[in-house]
């Protein structure tokens, strides 16, 4: 699985360094889950309950200028899950979040990475839904050799996947999409 955010802008005082991490163009999300876990003992991020969900978390920033929210399921202060949803250029004017998602591996198969990836869009879903936003896409970039992440996509992104090369590798990947309608009851 692949998070495909913006190039990272210049380093302001006083940021936390979650914000300031080096992020390329694209990234393993596992790379932003170990950034995450190193400065969440530290107090440095700033977590809120979730609404739809008490058992989630949401840390939001703009490290690049444009919102990222990095959704989290805890125990005590180890993440079990993360989902982040980065703003991306729009499709057909319509907002855009590239997604990405990992699970430490001593969490792996218990269906954490399903569970955090469908929270965290009804979440997102649920606070679009107070502002004049009605629908937002969702994509989500998956190499071809992540069976657990195909699996995820497929089911809650997309049955139909366009197959793609990777833009930084040049590796085989597909690409997911979903638009999400803000207003379903």
């Amino acid at each position: 699985m692949t998070i495909k955010t913006p190039k990272k802008g210049n380093r302001r005082h006083g940021e936390n360094r979650w914000a300031e991490n080096e992020v390329p163009a694209m990234t393993d999300p596992m790379t932003a889950l170990d950034s995450f876990q190193r400065e969440l003992p530290r107090g440095s991020l700033q977590l809120q309950r979730c609404e739809t969900d008490k058992d989630l978390f949401v840390h939001v920033d703009q490290p690049t200028g444009t919102p990222r929210f990095t959704y989290v399921r805890l125990d005590g202060k180890t993440v079990t899950a993360l989902a982040i949803f980065a703003l991306v250029e729009p499709i057909e004017r319509t907002q855009c979040f590239h997604l990405g998602y990992a699970v430490p591996e001593r969490y792996r198969g218990q269906g954490k990475g399903k569970d955090i990836v469908a929270a965290a869009m009804k979440e997102l879903a649920n606070g679009f839904s107070r502002t004049p936003i009605t629908t937002f896409y969702v994509e989500a970039v998956v190499g071809a050799d992540n069976e657990a992440s195909h699996k995820i996509a497929t089911k809650l992104l997309s049955g139909m996947p366009t197959s793609i090369m990777d833009e930084v590798s040049g590796s085989p990947a597909f690409h997911y999409l979903r638009k999400v309608n803000t207003k379903a009851p």
